[in-house]
């Protein structure tokens, strides 16, 4: 992956998530049915559940450690 993730495509971005070997590479924030947003990580070891995408972001960077 290039150090800049606006030059890489979907397609070369996907790949390395899936080859992230337990790293928090990749975040997601998926409404579901029930009015709440999924929140997982690429790193297959933290999901949760947020009740609003805003929050599930909050939550996400928190995991990461880019916000306190």
């Amino acid at each position: 992956m290039s150090d800049n993730l606006m030059h890489d495509s979907p397609t070369e971005f996907l790949h390395n998530v899936a080859n992230t070997n337990g790293e928090c590479i990749a975040q997601s924030v998926i409404p579901n049915n029930k009015d709440t947003y999924l929140v997982a990580c690429s790193c297959e070891k933290w999901e949760t559940t947020a009740p609003t995408r805003e929050e599930g972001l909050n939550m996400a960077r928190r995991h990461t450690g880019s916000i306190a």
